[in-house]
Protein backbone atom coordinates (compact mmCIF):
# COMPACT_ATOMS: atom_id res chain seq x y z
CA UNK A 1 0.00 0.00 0.00
CA UNK A 2 1.39 3.49 -1.32
CA UNK A 3 1.19 6.03 1.73
CA UNK A 4 -0.01 9.71 0.75
CA UNK A 5 2.35 11.75 1.87
CA UNK A 6 3.53 15.47 0.17
CA UNK A 7 6.29 13.83 -1.56
CA UNK A 8 3.96 10.60 -2.94
CA UNK A 9 1.31 13.63 -4.03
CA UNK A 10 4.11 15.26 -6.38
CA UNK A 11 5.36 12.44 -7.64
CA UNK A 12 1.37 11.16 -8.26
CA UNK A 13 0.51 14.69 -10.18
CA UNK A 14 4.02 15.06 -11.83
CA UNK A 15 5.65 11.97 -12.49
CA UNK A 16 3.03 9.15 -12.31
CA UNK A 17 1.27 6.53 -10.06
CA UNK A 18 3.75 5.29 -7.76
CA UNK A 19 3.01 1.39 -6.73
CA UNK A 20 5.37 1.06 -3.96
CA UNK A 21 6.73 3.85 -1.24
CA UNK A 22 10.00 3.14 -1.95
CA UNK A 23 9.70 3.86 -5.56
CA UNK A 24 8.31 7.33 -4.64
CA UNK A 25 11.73 7.62 -1.95
CA UNK A 26 14.02 6.25 -4.41
CA UNK A 27 13.45 8.86 -6.72
CA UNK A 28 13.63 11.75 -4.18
CA UNK A 29 17.27 10.41 -2.80
CA UNK A 30 18.03 10.40 -6.59
CA UNK A 31 17.19 13.79 -6.93
CA UNK A 32 18.68 15.14 -3.13
CA UNK A 33 21.88 13.24 -5.12
CA UNK A 34 21.98 15.24 -7.64
CA UNK A 35 21.12 18.35 -6.19
CA UNK A 36 24.38 18.01 -3.64
CA UNK A 37 26.60 16.55 -6.16
CA UNK A 38 26.35 19.74 -8.34
CA UNK A 39 27.00 21.85 -4.97
CA UNK A 40 29.46 19.93 -3.64
CA UNK A 41 31.78 19.93 -7.10
CA UNK A 42 31.28 23.80 -7.03
CA UNK A 43 32.17 24.47 -4.15
CA UNK A 44 35.32 22.29 -5.01
CA UNK A 45 36.38 24.51 -7.86
CA UNK A 46 35.47 27.35 -5.87
CA UNK A 47 37.23 27.06 -2.57
CA UNK A 48 40.85 26.95 -1.50
CA UNK A 49 43.45 23.90 -1.40
CA UNK A 50 42.58 22.14 1.96
CA UNK A 51 40.23 25.11 3.17
CA UNK A 52 36.71 24.49 5.50
CA UNK A 53 34.93 24.97 1.86
CA UNK A 54 36.63 22.90 0.00
CA UNK A 55 35.83 20.50 2.94
CA UNK A 56 32.31 21.34 2.83
CA UNK A 57 32.77 20.12 -1.18
CA UNK A 58 34.16 17.09 -0.85
CA UNK A 59 31.09 16.04 1.64
CA UNK A 60 28.58 17.10 -0.20
CA UNK A 61 30.09 15.56 -3.07
CA UNK A 62 30.20 12.25 -1.11
CA UNK A 63 26.84 12.09 0.06
CA UNK A 64 25.55 13.19 -3.79
CA UNK A 65 27.51 10.37 -5.39
CA UNK A 66 26.68 8.01 -2.98
CA UNK A 67 22.45 8.99 -3.08
CA UNK A 68 23.00 8.73 -6.49
CA UNK A 69 23.77 4.96 -6.30
CA UNK A 70 20.83 4.21 -4.12
CA UNK A 71 18.61 6.21 -4.81
CA UNK A 72 17.72 4.01 -8.11
CA UNK A 73 18.33 0.58 -6.66
CA UNK A 74 15.16 1.82 -4.24
CA UNK A 75 13.00 2.06 -7.19
CA UNK A 76 13.85 -1.15 -8.33
CA UNK A 77 11.55 -4.77 -7.24
CA UNK A 78 14.21 -6.08 -5.54
CA UNK A 79 14.50 -8.61 -2.74
CA UNK A 80 15.21 -7.30 0.61
CA UNK A 81 18.77 -9.54 0.31
CA UNK A 82 19.83 -6.85 -2.56
CA UNK A 83 18.17 -4.11 -0.51
CA UNK A 84 19.79 -4.81 2.67
CA UNK A 85 22.89 -5.09 0.84
CA UNK A 86 22.09 -1.51 -0.95
CA UNK A 87 21.84 0.08 2.53
CA UNK A 88 24.52 -1.26 3.92
CA UNK A 89 27.01 0.15 1.14
CA UNK A 90 24.90 3.76 1.66
CA UNK A 91 26.33 3.59 5.97
CA UNK A 92 29.38 2.56 5.13
CA UNK A 93 30.05 5.81 2.56
CA UNK A 94 28.12 7.59 5.28
CA UNK A 95 30.98 6.53 8.25
CA UNK A 96 33.91 7.11 5.58
CA UNK A 97 32.25 10.46 4.80
CA UNK A 98 32.32 11.33 8.48
CA UNK A 99 36.05 9.90 8.81
CA UNK A 100 36.43 12.36 6.16
CA UNK A 101 35.95 15.44 8.38
CA UNK A 102 37.96 14.20 11.31
CA UNK A 103 41.50 13.80 9.14
CA UNK A 104 41.06 16.67 6.67
CA UNK A 105 43.14 18.49 6.25
CA UNK A 106 45.70 18.09 9.04
CA UNK A 107 45.90 14.06 8.06
CA UNK A 108 44.89 14.47 4.26
CA UNK A 109 47.26 13.15 1.99
CA UNK A 110 45.01 13.51 -1.23
CA UNK A 111 42.33 10.90 -2.12
CA UNK A 112 45.77 8.58 -3.20
CA UNK A 113 46.02 5.79 -0.58
CA UNK A 114 43.65 7.80 2.09
CA UNK A 115 41.81 5.29 3.93
CA UNK A 116 38.94 7.13 3.95
CA UNK A 117 38.61 7.50 0.34
CA UNK A 118 39.11 3.60 0.22
CA UNK A 119 36.44 2.70 2.69
CA UNK A 120 34.49 5.12 0.54
CA UNK A 121 35.12 2.94 -2.81
CA UNK A 122 33.65 0.42 -0.80
CA UNK A 123 30.65 1.62 0.02
CA UNK A 124 29.96 2.88 -3.44
CA UNK A 125 31.20 -1.05 -4.42
CA UNK A 126 28.16 -2.91 -2.21
CA UNK A 127 25.79 -0.39 -3.37
CA UNK A 128 26.79 -1.62 -6.87
CA UNK A 129 26.53 -5.20 -5.63
CA UNK A 130 23.04 -4.36 -4.21
CA UNK A 131 21.68 -3.05 -7.52
CA UNK A 132 23.36 -5.17 -9.59
CA UNK A 133 24.78 -8.26 -8.66
CA UNK A 134 22.38 -9.32 -6.25
CA UNK A 135 19.32 -9.69 -7.80
CA UNK A 136 21.21 -11.92 -10.29
CA UNK A 137 21.46 -14.64 -7.99
CA UNK A 138 18.28 -14.17 -5.79
CA UNK A 139 15.97 -13.38 -8.11
CA UNK A 140 12.63 -11.55 -7.36
CA UNK A 141 10.53 -14.47 -5.97
CA UNK A 142 11.65 -13.06 -2.34
CA UNK A 143 10.36 -9.72 -3.06
CA UNK A 144 6.90 -11.04 -4.12
CA UNK A 145 6.52 -13.59 -1.09
CA UNK A 146 7.53 -10.25 0.76
CA UNK A 147 4.85 -8.05 -0.59
CA UNK A 148 2.43 -11.04 -0.26
CA UNK A 149 3.05 -10.94 3.79
CA UNK A 150 3.09 -7.24 4.02
CA UNK A 151 -0.55 -7.15 2.29
CA UNK A 152 -1.84 -10.32 4.66
CA UNK A 153 -0.66 -8.32 7.73
CA UNK A 154 -1.52 -5.20 6.53
CA UNK A 155 -5.59 -7.03 6.39
CA UNK A 156 -4.97 -8.25 10.14
CA UNK A 157 -3.74 -4.71 11.21
CA UNK A 158 -7.00 -2.90 9.62
CA UNK A 159 -9.38 -5.80 11.53
CA UNK A 160 -7.72 -4.93 14.88
CA UNK A 161 -7.93 -1.41 13.93
CA UNK A 162 -11.93 -2.33 13.39
CA UNK A 163 -12.05 -4.19 16.85
CA UNK A 164 -9.91 -0.85 19.04
CA UNK A 165 -12.70 1.43 17.02
CA UNK A 166 -15.56 -0.46 18.21
CA UNK A 167 -13.43 -0.33 21.91
CA UNK A 168 -13.05 3.18 21.49
CA UNK A 169 -16.39 3.75 20.80
CA UNK A 170 -17.92 2.17 24.25
CA UNK A 171 -15.28 4.33 25.86
CA UNK A 172 -15.75 7.44 24.31
CA UNK A 173 -20.30 6.83 25.56
CA UNK A 174 -19.11 6.40 28.77
CA UNK A 175 -16.84 9.54 28.79
CA UNK A 176 -19.64 11.24 27.55
CA UNK A 177 -21.31 10.05 30.69
CA UNK A 178 -18.44 11.45 32.95
CA UNK A 179 -18.33 14.59 31.32
CA UNK A 180 -22.44 15.18 32.38
CA UNK A 181 -21.35 14.60 35.77
CA UNK A 182 -18.25 16.85 35.59
CA UNK A 183 -20.39 19.29 34.80
CA UNK A 184 -23.34 19.31 36.76
CA UNK A 185 -19.86 19.53 39.24
CA UNK A 186 -19.11 22.35 37.43
CA UNK A 187 -22.54 23.98 38.10
CA UNK A 188 -22.07 23.32 41.86
CA UNK A 189 -18.60 24.89 41.94
CA UNK A 190 -19.54 28.26 39.86
CA UNK A 191 -19.47 29.79 43.45
CA UNK A 192 -16.22 29.27 43.85
CA UNK A 193 -15.04 30.28 40.70
CA UNK A 194 -16.38 33.41 40.96
CA UNK A 195 -14.48 33.85 44.15
CA UNK A 196 -11.39 33.21 42.36
CA UNK A 197 -11.88 35.44 39.87
CA UNK A 198 -12.47 38.07 42.19
CA UNK A 199 -8.96 37.20 43.82
CA UNK A 200 -7.24 36.79 40.45
CA UNK A 201 -8.56 40.66 39.71
CA UNK A 202 -7.44 41.37 42.96
CA UNK A 203 -4.05 40.36 42.26
CA UNK A 204 -3.74 42.20 39.21
CA UNK A 205 -2.26 44.99 40.58
CA UNK A 206 -0.17 43.90 42.61
CA UNK A 207 1.70 41.98 39.06
CA UNK A 208 1.91 44.88 37.63
CA UNK A 209 3.64 46.23 40.73
CA UNK A 210 6.32 43.31 40.67
CA UNK A 211 6.67 44.15 36.60
CA UNK A 212 7.36 47.86 37.00
CA UNK A 213 9.95 46.81 39.76
CA UNK A 214 11.66 44.06 37.63
CA UNK A 215 12.00 46.58 35.05
CA UNK A 216 13.64 49.10 37.70
CA UNK A 217 15.80 46.40 38.64
CA UNK A 218 17.35 45.79 35.05
CA UNK A 219 20.08 48.50 34.95
CA UNK A 220 21.16 47.14 38.50
CA UNK A 221 21.22 43.64 37.26
CA UNK A 222 23.54 45.10 34.07
CA UNK A 223 25.65 46.54 36.47
CA UNK A 224 26.21 43.76 38.69
CA UNK A 225 27.14 41.34 35.98
CA UNK A 226 29.71 43.59 34.90
CA UNK A 227 30.96 43.82 38.42
CA UNK A 228 30.98 39.80 38.58
CA UNK A 229 32.94 39.59 35.44
CA UNK A 230 35.43 41.92 36.22
CA UNK A 231 35.76 40.41 40.17
CA UNK A 232 36.32 36.73 38.43
CA UNK A 233 40.08 37.25 39.03
CA UNK A 234 40.17 39.30 42.01
CA UNK A 235 41.98 38.11 45.07
CA UNK A 236 39.58 39.88 47.52
CA UNK A 237 36.01 39.95 48.22
CA UNK A 238 33.59 42.49 49.38
CA UNK A 239 31.76 41.92 52.74
CA UNK A 240 28.37 43.49 53.24
CA UNK A 241 27.06 43.51 57.09
CA UNK A 242 25.39 44.79 60.02
CA UNK A 243 27.28 45.61 63.26
CA UNK A 244 25.98 45.70 66.69
CA UNK A 245 24.88 49.19 66.72
CA UNK A 246 22.60 48.20 63.56
CA UNK A 247 24.89 50.24 61.07
CA UNK A 248 25.33 48.86 57.34
CA UNK A 249 29.24 48.17 56.51
CA UNK A 250 31.07 46.88 54.20
CA UNK A 251 35.07 45.70 53.75
CA UNK A 252 37.33 44.16 51.77
CA UNK A 253 38.90 40.93 52.55
CA UNK A 254 41.64 39.28 50.93
CA UNK A 255 41.59 35.54 50.19
CA UNK A 256 44.23 34.70 52.68
CA UNK A 257 42.13 36.33 55.40
CA UNK A 258 43.08 39.91 56.01
CA UNK A 259 41.32 42.60 55.73
CA UNK A 260 42.67 44.83 53.00
CA UNK A 261 39.89 47.62 53.85
CA UNK A 262 36.42 48.90 55.49
CA UNK A 263 34.23 51.40 55.06
CA UNK A 264 35.36 53.50 57.64
CA UNK A 265 32.41 54.64 58.92
CA UNK A 266 28.22 53.10 59.40
CA UNK A 267 25.34 53.43 56.90
CA UNK A 268 21.55 53.38 57.65
CA UNK A 269 20.83 51.57 54.95
CA UNK A 270 21.87 48.56 53.23
CA UNK A 271 20.97 51.19 50.22
CA UNK A 272 23.83 53.82 51.28
CA UNK A 273 26.19 51.13 52.07
CA UNK A 274 25.73 49.62 48.90
CA UNK A 275 26.32 52.87 47.34
CA UNK A 276 29.60 53.49 48.78
CA UNK A 277 30.71 50.39 47.84
CA UNK A 278 30.35 50.96 44.58
CA UNK A 279 32.26 54.44 44.40
CA UNK A 280 35.37 52.28 45.50
CA UNK A 281 34.64 49.37 43.05
CA UNK A 282 34.27 52.51 40.34
CA UNK A 283 37.90 52.92 41.06
CA UNK A 284 38.81 49.79 42.15
CA UNK A 285 36.92 46.73 40.26
CA UNK A 286 37.53 44.00 41.97
CA UNK A 287 35.31 41.70 44.85
CA UNK A 288 31.94 40.18 44.53
CA UNK A 289 29.67 41.00 46.82
CA UNK A 290 28.46 38.63 49.78
CA UNK A 291 25.95 39.20 52.08
CA UNK A 292 26.91 37.72 55.10
CA UNK A 293 23.90 38.07 57.12
CA UNK A 294 19.96 38.89 55.48
CA UNK A 295 18.61 42.15 57.12
CA UNK A 296 15.83 42.08 59.00
CA UNK A 297 14.50 45.82 58.67
CA UNK A 298 13.14 47.65 55.81
CA UNK A 299 14.78 50.43 54.32
CA UNK A 300 13.58 53.75 54.88
CA UNK A 301 15.69 56.01 53.91
CA UNK A 302 15.33 58.82 51.24
CA UNK A 303 16.86 57.76 47.66
CA UNK A 304 20.53 58.86 47.13
CA UNK A 305 21.56 58.83 43.36
CA UNK A 306 23.70 56.26 42.74
CA UNK A 307 27.50 57.25 42.07
CA UNK A 308 28.21 57.66 38.28
CA UNK A 309 30.77 55.93 36.43
CA UNK A 310 33.51 57.48 34.74
CA UNK A 311 32.16 58.29 31.17
CA UNK A 312 34.09 56.42 28.22
CA UNK A 313 35.28 58.31 25.92
CA UNK A 314 35.85 55.54 23.22
CA UNK A 315 33.50 53.82 21.07
CA UNK A 316 33.79 50.09 19.67
CA UNK A 317 33.72 50.05 15.40
CA UNK A 318 32.61 47.28 13.96
CA UNK A 319 33.34 46.64 10.24
CA UNK A 320 33.64 44.42 7.41
CA UNK A 321 37.52 44.12 6.52
CA UNK A 322 38.62 43.81 2.42
CA UNK A 323 38.43 39.94 3.30
CA UNK A 324 34.91 39.66 4.42
CA UNK A 325 35.54 39.08 7.90
CA UNK A 326 34.19 41.23 10.15
CA UNK A 327 36.32 42.94 13.03
CA UNK A 328 35.98 45.64 15.69
CA UNK A 329 38.64 48.27 17.18
CA UNK A 330 38.25 50.81 20.66
CA UNK A 331 38.32 54.17 18.73
CA UNK A 332 39.12 57.09 21.56
CA UNK A 333 37.17 60.11 20.71
CA UNK A 334 40.46 62.00 19.82
CA UNK A 335 40.55 59.69 16.65
CA UNK A 336 43.29 57.01 18.29
CA UNK A 337 42.25 52.97 17.61
CA UNK A 338 43.29 52.19 20.99
CA UNK A 339 43.25 48.06 20.64
CA UNK A 340 41.40 45.57 17.91
CA UNK A 341 40.08 42.38 17.58
CA UNK A 342 43.39 41.22 16.24
CA UNK A 343 41.29 38.29 13.69
CA UNK A 344 38.59 38.72 11.81
CA UNK A 345 35.17 36.55 12.48
CA UNK A 346 32.83 35.13 9.68
CA UNK A 347 29.57 36.64 11.29
CA UNK A 348 28.30 39.55 12.62
CA UNK A 349 27.31 37.23 15.89
CA UNK A 350 30.47 36.36 16.41
CA UNK A 351 31.92 39.66 16.59
CA UNK A 352 29.73 40.86 18.99
CA UNK A 353 29.70 37.98 21.20
CA UNK A 354 34.31 38.23 20.96
CA UNK A 355 32.50 42.34 21.65
CA UNK A 356 31.01 40.88 24.42
CA UNK A 357 33.53 39.07 26.40
CA UNK A 358 36.57 41.66 26.09
CA UNK A 359 34.55 43.92 27.79
CA UNK A 360 33.84 41.65 30.24
CA UNK A 361 37.35 40.68 30.97
CA UNK A 362 39.03 43.73 30.68
CA UNK A 363 38.05 45.57 33.75
CA UNK A 364 39.60 42.31 36.06
CA UNK A 365 42.90 40.92 33.73
CA UNK A 366 46.32 41.17 35.50
CA UNK A 367 49.63 41.61 33.94
CA UNK A 368 51.45 38.84 32.86
CA UNK A 369 55.36 39.54 33.36
CA UNK A 370 57.73 37.14 31.23
CA UNK A 371 61.30 37.46 31.68
CA UNK A 372 62.44 36.05 29.27
CA UNK A 373 60.18 32.65 29.43
CA UNK A 374 57.80 31.34 31.63
CA UNK A 375 55.59 28.29 32.19
CA UNK A 376 51.77 29.28 31.88
CA UNK A 377 49.38 27.38 33.43
CA UNK A 378 45.68 28.12 32.40
CA UNK A 379 42.58 26.36 31.96
CA UNK A 380 41.21 25.48 28.29
CA UNK A 381 37.73 25.07 26.84
CA UNK A 382 36.86 21.43 27.92
CA UNK A 383 37.69 23.15 31.32
CA UNK A 384 40.49 20.76 31.96
CA UNK A 385 44.47 22.24 33.42
CA UNK A 386 47.17 23.01 30.81
CA UNK A 387 50.62 24.16 30.30
CA UNK A 388 52.73 26.10 27.83
CA UNK A 389 56.37 27.72 27.89
CA UNK A 390 56.14 31.26 26.82
CA UNK A 391 58.63 33.45 25.41
CA UNK A 392 58.18 37.10 26.18
CA UNK A 393 57.93 38.41 22.36
CA UNK A 394 55.11 35.99 22.31
CA UNK A 395 56.00 32.56 20.91
CA UNK A 396 54.94 29.51 23.03
CA UNK A 397 57.93 27.68 23.01
CA UNK A 398 56.17 24.24 24.36
CA UNK A 399 53.23 23.03 25.74
CA UNK A 400 51.79 20.11 27.77
CA UNK A 401 50.07 18.39 25.04
CA UNK A 402 47.31 17.02 27.49
CA UNK A 403 45.23 18.00 29.54
CA UNK A 404 45.17 17.80 33.71
CA UNK A 405 41.90 17.26 36.16
CA UNK A 406 43.53 19.82 38.49
CA UNK A 407 45.92 22.91 38.15
CA UNK A 408 48.20 21.25 40.88
CA UNK A 409 48.94 18.33 38.50
CA UNK A 410 49.38 21.14 35.92
CA UNK A 411 52.05 22.60 37.84
CA UNK A 412 53.15 19.35 38.98
CA UNK A 413 53.88 18.15 34.94
CA UNK A 414 55.52 21.50 34.35
CA UNK A 415 57.72 21.33 37.32
CA UNK A 416 58.77 17.76 35.89
CA UNK A 417 59.50 19.30 32.46
CA UNK A 418 62.07 22.50 33.81
CA UNK A 419 63.71 19.64 35.83
CA UNK A 420 64.13 17.34 33.05
CA UNK A 421 64.83 19.55 29.93
CA UNK A 422 68.14 21.38 30.53
CA UNK A 423 70.43 17.71 30.57
CA UNK A 424 67.62 16.06 28.15
CA UNK A 425 69.57 15.05 24.80
CA UNK A 426 68.23 15.10 21.34
CA UNK A 427 67.43 11.96 19.97
CA UNK A 428 67.33 10.25 23.32
CA UNK A 429 64.88 12.17 25.65
CA UNK A 430 64.22 14.96 23.28
CA UNK A 431 62.96 12.98 20.13
CA UNK A 432 62.17 15.56 16.62
CA UNK A 433 60.09 13.55 14.04
CA UNK A 434 57.96 14.04 10.97
CA UNK A 435 53.86 14.24 10.99
CA UNK A 436 51.42 13.17 8.79
CA UNK A 437 51.56 16.97 7.99
CA UNK A 438 54.96 17.00 6.12
CA UNK A 439 56.08 19.50 9.05
CA UNK A 440 58.68 18.76 11.67
CA UNK A 441 57.92 18.46 15.87
CA UNK A 442 59.41 17.66 19.04
CA UNK A 443 58.23 15.90 21.97
CA UNK A 444 59.70 15.01 25.75
CA UNK A 445 59.72 11.90 27.06
CA UNK A 446 60.13 10.70 30.45
CA UNK A 447 60.89 7.15 30.45
CA UNK A 448 58.43 5.95 28.00
CA UNK A 449 55.75 8.97 28.86
CA UNK A 450 55.11 12.25 26.72
CA UNK A 451 55.49 14.99 29.40
CA UNK A 452 55.76 17.72 26.41
CA UNK A 453 55.67 18.98 22.79
CA UNK A 454 56.35 21.42 20.26
CA UNK A 455 52.81 22.53 19.76
CA UNK A 456 53.11 23.98 16.51
CA UNK A 457 55.14 22.36 13.35
CA UNK A 458 58.20 23.54 11.70
CA UNK A 459 58.76 23.59 7.50
CA UNK A 460 62.59 22.34 8.16
CA UNK A 461 63.88 19.68 10.60
CA UNK A 462 66.66 22.19 11.65
CA UNK A 463 63.84 24.74 13.27
CA UNK A 464 62.40 22.29 15.35
CA UNK A 465 66.03 21.54 16.77
CA UNK A 466 66.71 25.22 17.30
CA UNK A 467 63.38 25.02 19.56
CA UNK A 468 64.56 22.08 21.14
CA UNK A 469 67.70 23.81 22.56
CA UNK A 470 65.90 27.05 23.27
CA UNK A 471 63.29 24.81 25.86
CA UNK A 472 66.77 23.32 26.91
CA UNK A 473 68.34 26.87 27.87
CA UNK A 474 65.30 28.47 29.08
CA UNK A 475 63.18 25.92 30.86
CA UNK A 476 65.35 25.90 34.41
CA UNK A 477 64.80 29.34 34.58
CA UNK A 478 61.57 30.14 33.92
CA UNK A 479 58.74 31.12 36.74
CA UNK A 480 55.67 29.36 36.90
CA UNK A 481 52.62 31.49 36.28
CA UNK A 482 48.82 31.35 36.92
CA UNK A 483 46.04 32.84 35.13
CA UNK A 484 42.29 33.75 36.22
CA UNK A 485 39.67 34.23 33.56
CA UNK A 486 42.32 36.47 31.44
CA UNK A 487 45.62 38.62 31.66
CA UNK A 488 47.21 41.23 29.83
CA UNK A 489 50.67 40.05 27.96
CA UNK A 490 52.89 42.79 26.87
CA UNK A 491 55.79 41.23 24.49
CA UNK A 492 57.95 42.66 22.74
CA UNK A 493 57.69 41.66 19.05
CA UNK A 494 60.44 41.11 16.07
CA UNK A 495 60.53 44.59 14.99
CA UNK A 496 61.52 45.57 18.81
CA UNK A 497 58.55 46.97 19.37
CA UNK A 498 56.51 46.49 22.41
CA UNK A 499 52.79 45.39 22.44
CA UNK A 500 50.12 43.66 24.30
CA UNK A 501 47.48 41.23 23.89
CA UNK A 502 44.43 40.23 25.71
CA UNK A 503 44.28 36.79 26.17
CA UNK A 504 41.63 34.17 27.74
CA UNK A 505 42.59 31.36 30.04
CA UNK A 506 41.58 28.46 27.60
CA UNK A 507 45.06 30.37 24.97
CA UNK A 508 42.46 32.07 22.61
CA UNK A 509 43.61 35.93 21.82
CA UNK A 510 40.71 38.25 22.15
CA UNK A 511 41.95 41.63 21.40
CA UNK A 512 45.34 43.40 21.02
CA UNK A 513 47.48 46.23 20.86
CA UNK A 514 47.09 46.79 16.70
CA UNK A 515 50.16 48.52 17.18
CA UNK A 516 53.53 48.42 18.68
CA UNK A 517 54.85 51.11 21.12
CA UNK A 518 58.75 52.41 21.80
CA UNK A 519 58.86 51.91 25.30
CA UNK A 520 57.15 48.99 27.40
CA UNK A 521 55.84 52.18 29.61
CA UNK A 522 54.02 53.63 26.39
CA UNK A 523 51.91 50.13 26.38
CA UNK A 524 51.58 49.87 30.09
CA UNK A 525 49.74 53.30 29.42
CA UNK A 526 47.87 52.00 26.34
CA UNK A 527 46.38 49.02 28.68
CA UNK A 528 45.14 51.24 30.80
CA UNK A 529 43.44 53.41 28.76
CA UNK A 530 41.77 50.30 27.40
CA UNK A 531 40.90 49.51 30.88
CA UNK A 532 39.55 53.00 31.74
CA UNK A 533 37.49 53.19 28.65
CA UNK A 534 36.51 49.51 26.88
CA UNK A 535 33.96 48.76 29.75
CA UNK A 536 31.40 51.67 29.50
CA UNK A 537 32.29 52.21 25.24
CA UNK A 538 29.10 52.35 22.85
CA UNK A 539 29.39 49.98 19.67
CA UNK A 540 28.36 51.17 16.06
CA UNK A 541 28.64 49.45 12.97
CA UNK A 542 30.91 51.58 10.24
Amino acid sequence: MVSDGVLTRWYRNRIGTPTTDDEVYGYWLFVVGLVLGTVGVALFYAAAPRSGLREVGYVLGALGFASLFVGPTLRLPLSRRALFVSYAGAVVCLVATIWFTTIYPAAWNGPEGNPAVTLYVVGLALAAIGAVLAPLLTGRQEEYERVHEEAAAATEAAEQSNERAQRASEQAEQSNERAEQATEQAERTASERDALAEELAASESERESLSTALDATEAELDVAQATLAAAMDSKGTFEMYADKAGKYRWRLRHRNGNVIADSAQGYASRQKAMQGLRSVQTNAAGGAVVFLESATEEDTAEDVPEVPAPESQGTFELFEDNAGEFRWRLRHDNGNVMADSGEGYVSKSNVRRALKSVRAHVPGAAYLKVDPVAFEVYVDRAGQYRWRLLHRNGEILGDSGEGYATRAKARRAAELVRSTAPTAEVGEAFEVYEDNAGEFRWRLFDGEEIIADSGEGYTERNKAVRAVERVQSYAADADLLTIGNAIFEIYEDRAEEWRWRLRHRNGEIIADSGEGYPKRSRAVAAIERVKRHAPGADHQEV
